[in-house]
């Protein structure tokens, strides 16, 4: 769990769009708790899903207007994963203002750093249990009672918050590769020539990662500072 606070504030002239404070991204952790500056609305959510470089576009973004007296909630990627993807953790990015300065005050709250989020039972069902292939053979029928017939299938590989923090952390500060995403550990459901070429593609960067991580969890002592030094050959991608 952590806390920090935010400061934007931007020259330029009145002929050009504001200048990002913040470049689009997604929260890695659990949740996000803002306490918005009431007084500078420059936070911005993505209409769209994935990053297709369409920041110019002013109608692919919302402003985020604050409530007086209100905290701002945001899901990041471990929710989403948890969730088996029911909580979007949404693109986001914040805008400065030439004529104000936003003062802002997220709160992180994170999951230990040594545990493995994967999507709960309650979200998702097992495509090759048994019991989801007898439900899927008896139409409309719900299975004990259980809803499982309702719940997508699991769409995530577990994934180490303590490795996936790092490496988010080593992708934007320093020259350790792509940024690790939630995409990283998406499984791939579905048949057909097109989602076997997706599938092979996703499970070899599954696999590159879910490998890492466990060679990560080995040798790391999240009692201690974080080193990308240290860690630098399980990091790089």
């Amino acid at each position: 769990v952590s806390g920090d606070g935010e400061r934007n504030t931007a020259e330029k002239s009145p002929q050009e769009p504001p200048p990002l404070g913040i470049s689009p991204h997604r929260d890695a952790g659990f949740l996000t708790v803002l306490l918005q500056d009431d007084d500078c609305h420059s936070l911005q959510v993505a209409r769209f899903e994935d990053e297709d470089h369409r920041d110019g576009d002013a109608d692919c973004w919302v402003t985020v207007h604050p409530v007086p007296g209100a905290l701002t909630i945001n899901t990041g990627d471990m929710a989403m994963i948890w969730s088996n993807g029911r909580f979007r953790a949404p693109l986001h990015r914040v805008l400065t203002d030439p004529s104000k300065e936003r003062y802002s005050a997220p709160f992180f709250y994170n999951p230990g750093y040594n545990e493995l989020i994967s999507p709960l039972p309650c979200c998702c069902r097992d495509v090759t249990s048994p019991a989801t292939m007898a439900s899927s053979a008896t139409a409309g029928e719900d299975l004990n009672g259980t809803g499982t017939k309702d719940l997508e299938p699991k769409k995530y590989l577990p994934c180490l918050w303590g490795y996936f923090r790092a490496v988010r952390f080593a992708g934007d500060l320093t020259d350790l590769g792509v940024e690790i995403q939630t995409s990283h550990f998406k499984m791939v459901v579905g048949s057909g020539k097109v989602e076997e070429e997706k599938r092979d593609k996703e499970e070899k960067s599954s696999t590159s990662h879910v490998e890492k991580q466990h060679k990560f969890l080995d040798c790391v002592d999240f009692r201690e500072a974080f080193d990308v030094e240290k860690y630098r050959d399980i990091l790089q991608s």
